[in-house]
């Protein structure tokens, strides 16, 4: 077993910022960029002209492979609503077995659901043509690709990025297909929405945007929340315990995880793995923890509610993803809440949601994941420091402020220089 290779990505014990120092960076850092901010870029949601605003998402965050998309989107709309925005959301109708009603009202935000995964993209064409003027705003999700909403309606538009996919495509699609895919994101997406302001949740998805041709000056970086209840949620930690929550995809190379419980399983006789979510790829793990098994040591808890995946992450160790590319990562941060740390790739968006070594452990190859984990397991004195500075670093991301800073930027009343955040972004260029 190949213990994580310290003299590649440097990092010991000693090196770990304490919970002391931690704090004092953040709280330095906080009062700096308070005094720098502009009194109107804190405006509240409730300090805006009401809107009527209509939001394009492929999914409701009721379907079942709901992730962090959805997450982001329930949890700034109903926001906005209780803020007294008219709230509209358009996505695909996942059935009756999913979301007992087609067309509903769930925190103050009117759901209309058309379409299936791709068809969704045709009904929310005919939707705009037809009812695009009755809004005064569109926020266009982007999952790859967007829905072209330039080319349908002239009410003024905001692109909503998570990610860049490039390398995503052919690990879902077919050849031709990802090809396709590629050159819409890439080539086409870029000229289209050019006059349109852009919202990034990382800033490695900014970094990706610009690369493909995106104008820096219209990309505004606007991270994610976390949910406030975490923070007196009682912590039981189970020894030896690896938790992983999100959807089940190919590009997610759960796989590996799985690999790496079989592993250690000589090792740490009493490791254990829960996996929560669901996805295409959950038949081919189902057969790979057959052949390892791993029955007793891997648990696929299919789609769970909040309630569960709170217990899931209270008795975990360290929480693990292996995938190779995310806009942010939010159930690393919800990890974070709870004092759990994460271990991860160095990768697109998981590399800014990870402060290695403070917050979590970042691995360059199969090896070093595998001995970042089996150093977690082992090591309290490294998981007790970097639990304290998980649960410090989630502290700086709520829901209010993220959907304050989109809607400012839906309001058209704040630069794309200067949104939301300039806390966080401040951190991120100090721990770096």
């Amino acid at each position: 077993m190949t213990e994580f290779p310290w003299h590649e990505a440097p990092l010991v014990s000693d090196r770990i910022v304490g919970p002391g120092e931690f704090g004092q960076r953040m709280s330095i850092l906080e009062a700096r960029t308070t005094r720098s901010a502009n009194p109107h870029e804190r405006q509240g949601a409730a300090d805006l002209a009401p809107l009527r605003i209509l939001a394009l998402n492929w999914r409701c965050f009721l379907h079942e492979q709901a992730g962090g998309a959805e997450r982001n989107l329930q949890e700034q709309a109903r926001r906005w609503a209780a803020a007294g925005h008219d709230v509209t959301l358009f996505t695909a109708d996942p059935g009756r077995a999913v979301a007992p009603r087609k067309n509903e009202t769930i925190d103050g935000v009117t759901i209309r659901r058309m379409g299936g995964r791709f068809t969704v993209y045709l009904y929310a064409a005919i939707y705009l043509m037809l009812r695009g003027r009755r809004f005064d705003r569109v926020l266009d999700i982007a999952n790859g690709i967007p829905f072209f909403t330039p080319l349908f309606t002239r009410t003024p538009r905001v692109l909503f990025v998570h990610h860049v996919h490039e390398h995503q495509w052919a690990s879902e699609f077919s050849a031709p297909a990802a090809k396709l895919g590629w050159f819409l994101e890439s080539k086409i997406v870029p000229r289209l929405y050019r006059d349109c302001p852009v919202v990034a949740v990382s800033p490695t998805t900014r970094d990706a945007l610009v690369k493909i041709g995106f104008s820096p000056q219209r990309i505004n970086v606007v991270y994610n929340g976390v949910d406030a209840r975490h923070e007196d949620a009682a912590v039981e930690r189970v020894p030896r315990t690896i938790a992983y929550i999100g959807r089940l995809k190919k590009y997610k190379r759960l796989d590996r995880l799985v690999q790496v419980v079989a592993d250690l399983r000589a090792t740490y006789p009493d490791i254990r793995l829960d996996i929560a979510g669901d996805g295409d790829a959950r038949p081919a793990l189902e057969t790979q923890i057959k052949a390892l098994g791993l029955d007793r040591h891997v648990t696929l808890h299919g789609f769970v509610d909040e309630t569960t995946k709170d217990a899931i992450l209270r008795r975990a160790v360290v929480f693990a993803t292996p995938s190779m590319n995310e806009g942010w990562g939010l159930s690393v941060i919800e990890a974070n809440a709870f004092g759990c740390p994460a271990v991860a790739y160095d990768v697109p968006g998981l590399s800014a949601a990870i402060q290695h070594g403070e917050t979590g452990l970042l691995a360059h190859d199969d090896a070093s994941f595998r001995g970042a984990i089996s150093l977690m397991l082992k090591d309290e004195a490294l998981q007790n420091k970097l639990s304290v500075g998980a649960l410090a670093w989630s502290k700086h991301f709520d829901w209010d402020s993220c959907a304050s800073s989109t809607l400012q930027i839906l309001h058209g009343g704040a630069d794309a220089s200067t949104i939301l955040t300039e806390k966080t972004a401040s951190i991120f260029h100090s721990v770096a």
